[in-house]
């Protein structure tokens, strides 16, 4: 290892940030008085400059849209290429701050009748640890899309808008579709219907159906024989695209 960064302040445990940095293709290491990180793209890098740039996409991944740790900021970055190890100190501004907002259910489930004192320790421990992952996989499936892809990074700032307009709806769905012409492969890609999509399409773009809440306003009657959809279901039209589109960054990016 050359390059480490130091994190000089986080609110995640040590496991936490350990295993959220493993998904970036990071390895943290303790380095007093921080926690540090390093990875095989910081290592190339031919100087600190080079490497706190790549540490600062880590940190925006963090403080972003993902909404993983706001407290998340970076030190020095160290050169162990030399002996003794040198620091250079960079002025850390604070990054931009989102909301991601969500709803999280909770449901208690006590331990089966009869365990012994062991036999409930166990219980309490693996029940835990199942709990963690879950936390840690609903962590990753933001964070590394946040990460490998400005679009992703972008739709999930998008998301965390409370009652996104039309136009919002439809400008998350461009992100995602990448491209005038790609509309026949995502729709297939994701299974979006035509139908589908012109219901969609009617609700988010015309005033005659939507109101002000539309993109245009042009007044155009809607279509024939088209159901547009609700505003509500407009909104969870696209969040369900974004949670299988997000889910395909996420895995594109780990490959």
């Amino acid at each position: 290892m050359r390059w480490a960064i130091e994190i000089q302040n986080t609110q995640l445990d040590s496991r936490n940030l350990a295993d959220l940095l493993g998904g970036l293709g990071c390895v943290l290491a303790l380095e007093a008085p921080h926690a540090a990180f390093s990875s095989s793209d910081i290592d190339q890098c031919s100087n600190a400059e080079e490497a706190y740039e790549i540490a600062k996409r880590v940190r925006d991944a963090f403080v972003g849209p993902a909404g993983i740790d706001k407290a998340f900021r970076l030190g020095s970055v160290i050169d162990y290429s030399i002996e003794p190890a040198r620091r250079h100190a960079f002025l850390e501004v604070q990054a931009g701050m989102y909301a991601m907002s969500s709803i999280e259910a909770t449901l208690t489930v006590g331990p089966p009748q009869g365990l012994t004192a062991d036999q409930l320790k166990k219980w309490a421990e693996e029940r835990l640890e199942t709990e963690y992952q879950a936390k840690l996989d609903e962590q990753l499936s933001k964070l590394e899309p946040a990460f490998f892809s400005p679009r992703a990074a972008k739709v999930l700032e998008l998301l965390s808008i409370r009652s996104p307009t039309g136009e919002i709806l439809f400008k998350i769905y461009e992100l995602m579709k990448a491209g005038r012409s790609n509309r026949e492969a995502f729709g297939q890609q994701f299974g979006i219907s035509d139908a589908e999509y012109k219901r969609f399409s009617e609700a988010v773009h015309k005033d005659s159906v939507s109101g002000d809440w539309a993109r245009h306003a042009h007044g155009d009657p809607p279509a024939m024989g088209v159901d547009p959809m609700s505003k509500s279901e407009a909104e969870a039209f696209v969040r369900r695209i974004a949670r299988m589109w997000l889910k395909h960054v996420q895995m594109c990016g780990r490959s």
